[in-house]
């Protein structure tokens, strides 16, 4: 008897051990992960996810793509181009190379340079690279560069095309766009990397058409 006592009640366990089972293969509950503490919203993130550097954000911008828009351009050939944004040097011998003769592309800063009237009054184009460490600088740039009231041509990324800052601060009637399919660029002594979804942005330049690929 008192063995099968022992087996009715070992199969009586293993039948509410199955149906246990049973039950959390039904709903789940041995997939369900436990739920995850919420972060601290008032963790601050470390100080170098907050620090924007300046020379990250500063390319040389190679001079095969300086050629792929040179041409539409030839009409400043004999004229003074201003690159305002210094980073090695390199980009004022490309447009020389390039048939650019009178370049002025000195390591200055840029929104001081603005101060010298009679210098900004003697240039006839504003073509460059700019460095941006935040919208705010962009903004800045951008809005500084309207005012001088200068034809320009800037690479920036394609969204600034759908900001509505351009549209606040800039005449649409006036500007026009050049879509390259990439954009070679590279650091000081260092192998070239191509970008994509920029553009070159252009401000009272007259081209043939408003929106051009290279």
């Amino acid at each position: 008897m008192k063995s099968e006592i022992t087996s009715r009640g070992g199969r009586h366990s293993m039948g509410k051990k199955r149906k246990r089972v049973a039950q959390a293969e039904h709903t789940g509950s041995h997939f369900t992960k436990k739920k995850q503490a919420p972060r601290d919203s008032k963790e601050s993130p470390s100080p170098s996810a907050k620090k924007l550097s300046v020379i990250n954000d500063e390319w040389q911008t190679c001079l095969k793509s300086w050629e792929d828009i040179a041409p539409l351009f030839q009409s400043y050939r004999k004229k003074k181009i201003w690159m305002p944004f210094y980073y090695d040097g390199e980009c004022a011998k490309h447009l020389r190379s390039l048939g650019f003769k009178d370049v002025y592309h000195k390591k200055q800063d840029f929104f001081q340079k603005l101060s010298d009237t009679a210098f900004v009054q003697s240039v006839d184009l504003i073509w460059d690279n700019p460095p941006y460490t935040g919208a705010n600088l962009k903004e800045r740039v951008l809005r500084a560069l309207v005012k001088t009231s200068k034809p320009f041509v800037m690479l920036l990324p394609s969204s600034i095309l759908h900001s509505k800052l351009l549209q606040d601060i800039a005449d649409p009637s006036l500007i026009q766009c050049i879509i390259p399919r990439r954009v070679l660029v590279r650091k000081t002594g260092q192998n070239t990397v191509p970008f994509k979804y920029l553009v070159w942005l252009c401000y009272r330049t007259s081209l043939p058409r408003d929106l051009l690929f290279v």
